[in-house]
């Protein structure tokens, strides 16, 4: 018998995640399911954890990429099984699994409870599920953050085309697997999925079923170039652009020279170091 605890970010969509308990409540009136919302920013990991004693076979996030990653969180190394009803501004990850972002087909799939199991990222003995970056990578999510219109694709194009004018590339030491490179860079992404800002595909072969990470590699180039090439993200192509690397591996170790933002499934964080791999997997509701 399942158990379903419903998690909802009441931020997502604009509040659409309270709006939609109804319809919650009507779908699964024949199971054992509870709704918590959450009441703090990044409190969902902590709720999670509380909520464990309780037997629950089933967590649904019911938010955006960033509430997905909070629920792994509190749920990583056990058996339980990870479900997301997308309501987020990008929705991204499930983009990589092909899966509809039409909200009621996802709770069709989540009554269904058809699995996949998935590899999980950890990130200084913590988890995300999508896409890690520094550079401007982060300085956009910080733009996005502060505009007017909150949500969409277009908040993220305006906010990426206007941070790409004035930011500064940086050089970065890194290692992948043992093997170190320093570069000057725009931006470093490392991903389990491939897609950010509703639609971008940075990391064309990210690949949650595979141990290897891809990392995205944009090095210092003529802001021209940059713009001129900047519209192949949309395929995935940008690869093939000179100064851009397309590279895999299982570890990747980052020491910057002073504290650095990050932005982890669009949430940001100040670190003064990274340790990336991928050793544990998730079951997830596909």
């Amino acid at each position: 018998m399942r158990k379903i605890l419903f998690v909802i970010n009441p931020a997502a969509g604009k509040g659409r995640g309270i709006k939609e308990i109804p319809r919650i409540q009507q779908r699964f009136k024949e199971f054992d399911y509870e709704i918590i919302i959450s009441k703090e920013a990044n409190g969902i990991t902590k709720m999670v954890r509380e909520e464990l004693d309780k037997n629950y076979t089933d967590i649904i996030a019911v938010g955006g990429d960033g509430t997905l990653g909070e629920v792994i969180n509190g749920v990583v190394g056990k058996e339980i099984t990870v479900g997301v009803l997308p309501l987020g501004s990008g929705n991204d990850f499930i983009k990589t699994l092909g899966l509809s972002e039409d909200f009621e087909e996802r709770l069709l799939a989540i009554e269904n409870g058809a699995t996949e199991e998935l590899y999980v990222p950890s990130v200084n003995e913590h988890y995300f599920i999508n896409v890690l970056g520094w550079g401007v990578d982060a300085e956009i999510i910080k733009e996005k953050n502060k505009n007017i219109i909150r949500e969409g694709k277009l908040n993220y194009l305006f906010s990426t085309l206007k941070m790409l004018l004035v930011y500064k590339p940086k050089e970065v030491t890194f290692s992948i697997d043992g093997k170190v490179y320093t570069r000057e860079v725009y931006l470093v992404a490392v991903g389990n999925g491939q897609y950010v800002g509703n639609g971008m595909k940075i990391c064309p072969g990210g690949n949650p079923q595979e141990k290897e990470l891809e990392i995205c590699v944009v090095e210092k180039m003529p802001l021209r170039t940059l713009l001129r090439h900047f519209p192949k993200i949309f395929k995935g192509t940008h690869g093939s652009v000179k100064g851009i690397e397309i590279l895999k591996g299982r570890r990747i170790i980052v020491t910057f020279p002073k504290a650095t933002v990050i932005q982890e499934d669009g949430t940001l964080r100040q670190v003064d170091a990274l340790d990336l791999r991928k050793e544990e997997k998730i079951r997830m509701i596909i």
